[in-house]
């Protein structure tokens, strides 16, 4: 394969979301040749609202106070409502957190990747990986035309999401690791910002639907935005069901008949429903089961983000935590790139076991991953003992002073 005269990069970076963006910005801001590729006809495609913690790595990337600037501060509650909601309780993080409009937020990416004049390639999906001597060293593509191109890079960052298409190649389940979810966008909802200011999280077990007995668990979720608008959604959490007798896993359409019922008449949650617009909604997917078994399935390619299952998956938002794995390894790829020659089209030595083994190393040792992790085994204990242990609407609100005890580690 001859490599020259043909499109090469340090840094090929696959999807324009957080993780992507914030990859290609720390790389571009270390003089390595970086492009992104996005399928979508926008950067993040999908639209949402959004909520995070400010943390130093947003001031990092976005600008100091660029958060704070465009966001609802929240007191850091999360509300968590018992099944049919006739216990609650408010736990508090000792951090500021902001909720947000998604598009004013990814257009700060955007904008300051132009700024760095990384090449932003919209409509341009990604089909397959190429190899090299079993190498990852480059993607083919499908441009805005139709036509199919080819790329090359010292490295693959497969930021694409909770499918990740490079992930998908390389033998990744994502079926075993996401969870189906509703995401929606309502406008004029009926809520008074003073009384909901926070997240709130309601609880339904296994049996607790009339009408869907054999419904997962799952829970139903809001957070306010401006000017009366929220997201809400419904969380189906599947982490539990394979060892579960009295689940059948619903398809799409099952799951969007339960949500609308769940909107017009689930206790209190449907409240935020009256005489609201709704201006998005979709099922699809979020990857908070566990996260992938390998961050390098193959060399020359890395997993970031949703795409590794690198979330929060209490199912608060997983941006603080793609941003914070997207600066990490690129700042590790970076160091052996500078300390070889980065301007070779096909580096050997930089995927070489030796190299690939230190780089799990070092981010398994990383703290935001024991964070992660962290997170993954409490709450395999958490819906252990409520969704499969307790499971039924009646047994967890007799048990909802054990269960307090658990959420405040949550």
């Amino acid at each position: 394969m001859n490599l020259e005269n043909t499109s090469f990069y340090n840094f090929i970076i696959v999807g324009a979301g957080p993780a992507g963006l914030t990859a290609g910005i720390v790389a571009a801001r270390k003089g390595f040749s970086t492009i992104i590729l996005e399928k979508g006809k926008i950067a993040g495609p999908k639209p949402r609202g959004e909520g995070m913690a400010h943390m130093p790595i947003v001031d990092k990337i976005l600008g100091k106070d660029f958060l704070p600037s465009i966001g609802l501060k929240s007191n850091g509650g999360r509300v968590w409502h018992s099944p049919g909601d006739l216990k609650s309780s408010t736990t508090y993080r000792d951090y500021p957190h902001y909720f947000f409009e998604w598009r004013t937020f990814i257009d700060r990416f955007v904008g300051a990747a132009n700024e760095l004049k990384v090449p932003v390639l919209l409509n341009s999906e990604v089909i397959e990986p190429i190899e090299r001597k079993n190498v990852t060293i480059g993607v083919k593509y499908r441009d805005k035309e139709g036509n199919v191109k080819e790329i090359y890079g010292n490295a693959i960052l497969d930021c694409s999401g909770y499918e990740g298409v490079i992930g998908k190649k390389y033998g990744i389940s994502y079926n075993e690791m996401n969870c189906p979810i509703i995401k929606c966008l309502i406008s004029n909802a009926n809520y008074d910002l003073e009384e909901h200011p926070d997240l709130e999280y309601f609880f339904i077990g296994n049996g607790d639907l009339d009408y869907s007995p054999n419904f997962p668990p799952s829970v139903a979720y809001f957070f306010p935005l401006d000017n009366k608008k929220a997201e809400v959604g419904l969380m189906l959490r599947m982490a539990q069901v394979p060892n579960m007798k009295t689940v059948k896993i619903p398809n799409e359409n099952e799951i969007m008949k339960v949500w609308d019922s769940i909107k017009a008449s689930y206790p209190s949650f449907s409240e935020f429903f009256k005489g609201a617009n709704i201006d998005y909604e979709e099922p699809t997917q979020l990857p908070n089961v566990k996260m992938a078994e390998i961050f390098v399935p193959n060399p020359g390619v890395v997993l970031i983000g949703d795409s590794a299952g690198f979330v929060n998956p209490f199912g608060s938002s997983g941006l603080y935590f793609s941003m914070e794995m997207g600066n990490f390894w690129v700042n590790i790829i970076s160091e052996k790139l500078k300390n070889t020659n980065n301007d070779i089209k096909y580096n050997e030595i930089l995927w070489n076991t030796k190299n690939i083994n230190e780089f799990n190393s070092k981010f398994e040792n990383f703290e935001v991953f024991k964070q992660v992790q962290h997170m993954y085994n409490l709450i395999g204990a958490f819906e252990y003992k409520i969704f499969n242990r307790l499971r039924t609407a009646e047994k967890i609100n007799r048990k909802w002073d054990y269960i307090k005890s658990l959420l405040k580690q949550a």
